[in-house]
């Protein structure tokens, strides 16, 4: 079988009867967030199809490869990274949203979704990355990107946040891990962040200092945080794997 072949076969496979439950719940998801923060829907406006397009595509990636256990672990670092990094961002003002919220709360659950759909867009691509390239790879796109950022941060150095947030960047990058799947996210990270990023910053949803729609960084950083993520989530791993162990058997 050829690698379209086999790619395509891994994509179908995907899909069970956990797509389903899984689409299920998150229709219930986005309809609780359509009723929470319906003063910001204006229907009156008409469809913005690239918002419909991105989560229409999120969806699908998010029914992909369900993986419960796998999933609320990277969810959860999903969630708590990106309220970190969403205060960091309006408390220095490197960008700063439509209501002028520091951050504004019907944004983090966007973070969570972006999450699970970047690890499904990395496990997916796998296949199609050659051997042995992640190592040289991965320490060439991922310290380019780090001091990209710090230069792109470096108006507001003289805040705590930020210099935490650049020193998290080097830890993160340091760290040992799986380099292969850190480069998958990383790549799988700025691809679904240039769609995002556009949309919001061409509806000036959200605007950074510099003005750009969208900024490069802003783009990739979506790659950088999906590995940050993945460390958060493998810690959480080994934990619920340690309490099953300890809790033993039910019964």
């Amino acid at each position: 079988m050829s690698v379209l072949g086999s790619f395509v076969a891994r994509i179908r496979g995907g899909y069970d009867g956990r797509s389903a439950r899984a689409l299920g719940g998150l229709a219930a998801g986005y309809l609780l967030v359509a009723v929470v923060w319906r003063r910001y829907i204006d229907l009156s406006l008409g469809m913005d199809w690239l918002l419909a397009g991105i989560w229409v595509g999120m969806t699908a990636l998010l029914c992909w490869g369900v993986d419960p256990r796998r999933d609320l672990s990277r969810a959860l670092a999903g969630f708590a990274g990106g309220l970190c990094i969403e205060s960091w961002g309006t408390y220095t003002s490197l960008w700063t949203y439509w209501t002028v919220e520091r951050p504004p709360l019907w944004i983090l659950p966007a973070w969570p979704v972006a999450a699970l759909a970047i690890d499904r867009i990395a496990r997916a691509l796998d296949p199609l990355l050659p051997r042995g390239v992640e190592r040289p790879l991965y320490w060439t796109l991922v310290p380019a990107f780090v001091a990209s950022m710090t230069l792109f941060a470096w108006p507001t150095i003289q805040h705590p946040a930020t210099v935490a947030a650049t020193l998290g960047m080097v830890v993160v990058t340091l760290l040992p891990g799986d380099r292969r799947q850190d480069l998958l996210l990383f790549l799988g990270g700025a691809l679904l962040g240039w769609f995002l990023e556009y949309w919001g910053t061409s509806r000036t949803c959200w605007n950074y200092y510099t003005g750009e729609v969208p900024p490069l960084e802003a783009v990739v950083a979506h790659g950088f945080a999906s590995v940050a993520f993945q460390r958060a989530a493998a810690v959480l791993d080994r934990k619920m794997v340690a309490y099953r162990i300890l809790s033993g058997p039910p019964g």
